[in-house]
């Protein structure tokens, strides 16, 4: 199923065994888009050796291939983070579920996620990040949702606008499926999920 996916174009459908997909970006695109956005980072932070933390578990495909693109030395970390409850938008009603093990304390570090939506939840992560002092602090995402343009964390690396659809592939995925795919494409499901599970 991957290497038929991967020779996929832009507008292309493909029925999977729980719904279907329409290709949003093609695997080509993705890697010429992280190869672009490589050489900005091996750019901005040529001499340096920054910490890329992925944030789980929808950015650590994405943390890997910018990581590779980059070229030059590098450290990783994961962070992840959950609502206590989905129906509170405060920057607080957040828990961390996995914390970092590296001390970022003077360090250059650059948060990356698969998706950034309109959520308040990375408002939480850079109050969280900059508690620990780093040198500087970044965020980069291979996706932005159309309503997260205007979001209050900006984005220093980003792949691709998207609208507000449901996507996955390339590390975003349906109740745990399809990470794994090296498109991203908008899915419709066969039944309506239980939840969105872009984590």
């Amino acid at each position: 199923m991957i290497d038929a996916i991967r020779q996929c174009r832009r507008g292309d459908e493909v029925r999977l065994a729980d719904g279907t997909c329409r290709i949003l970006f093609t695997a080509e695109e993705i890697g010429a888009r992280i190869a672009e956005l490589g050489r900005e980072l091996a750019r901005d932070y040529q001499g340096r050796v920054p910490v890329l933390i992925g944030m789980l578990r929808g950015g650590f495909v994405f943390q890997c291939d910018l990581a590779r693109a980059a070229g030059i030395p590098l450290e990783l970390d994961y962070l992840s983070v959950s609502r206590f409850d989905p129906r509170e938008r405060g920057r607080t009603a957040v828990k961390v579920l996995h914390d970092l093990r590296s001390d970022v304390r003077g360090r250059h570090v650059i948060v990356l996620e698969g998706i950034r939506t309109n959520s308040t939840k990375m408002e939480y992560v850079r109050t969280f990040l900059e508690l620990r002092e780093p040198a500087s602090l970044a965020f980069g995402a291979l996706i932005r949702h159309g309503d997260a343009r205007n979001h209050s964390v900006g984005l220093q690396y980003k792949g691709f606008d998207a609208g507000n659809e449901f996507v996955i592939g390339c590390g975003l995925d349906y109740l745990e499926r399809y990470r794994n795919l090296p498109v991203i494409a908008t899915f419709a499901p066969s039944a309506p999920p239980g939840k969105d599970s872009h984590a």
